[in-house]
């Protein structure tokens, strides 16, 4: 079997009524090769029944403990076998060409340390409320980095368990340049 292109990493806690749509949505991705690693955070309501179905087309680690967002992400991301590295929050979902689009573009711009994407924010019926332009409305998710430099800076700091995306980013300032794709790919569920 070949190695995945691009590494899904779902952090989950207690997101169990959205985590099979998100995790379908993860697993159509099209013309790319993905692995789907989901990380869950000791969630305490159905989150790992859901998870079973479908155990053998993911991989699933369980934190013995809630170790926060910032942790679950760095596991996720040291479990993952692939150039590209992509956080979707469990309760969120994505296009069908996401991973696809999103490397493409990183192979085609070697000074990228990572990629992001607009969204649409949707209510918990699917129904689209607005389009967010990333660039100025940034979030932690849909944003595709290269694993190897993303492991190399030290990952999300561990003591964050909220804002993680913003202390990366401050702590990364212009080291790497971060680019951006003006496509809504990803779907923040409010």
């Amino acid at each position: 079997m070949r190695s995945p292109d691009v590494s899904i990493i779902i952090t989950n806690y207690n997101y169990g009524k959205f985590l099979a749509r998100c995790v379908r949505s993860c697993l159509a991705q099209k013309n790319v090769n993905v692995e789907v690693i989901v990380v869950d955070d000791c969630s305490t309501d159905n989150s790992l029944k859901t998870l079973k179905a479908f155990k053998n087309d993911i991989k699933i680690i369980v934190s013995k403990e809630n170790v926060g967002v910032a942790v679950a992400a760095n596991m996720g991301i040291e479990a993952a076998k692939s150039q590209f590295v992509i956080r979707v929050d469990a309760d969120d979902f994505v296009n069908a060409d996401m991973c696809y689009i999103m490397s493409k573009y990183l192979i085609s711009n070697h000074d990228a340390f990572c990629v992001s994407c607009d969204y649409f924010m949707v209510d918990e019926h699917e129904n689209i409320l607005e389009r967010k332009y990333a660039e100025k409305n940034n979030i932690s998710c849909g944003i595709m980095y290269r694993r190897d430099l993303l492991l190399e800076m030290g990952g999300y700091n561990p003591k964050m368990r909220h804002r993680e995306e913003e202390e990366l980013r401050k702590r990364l300032g212009e080291y790497y340049k971060i680019h951006h794709l003006k496509f809504p790919l990803y779907r923040y569920r409010m």
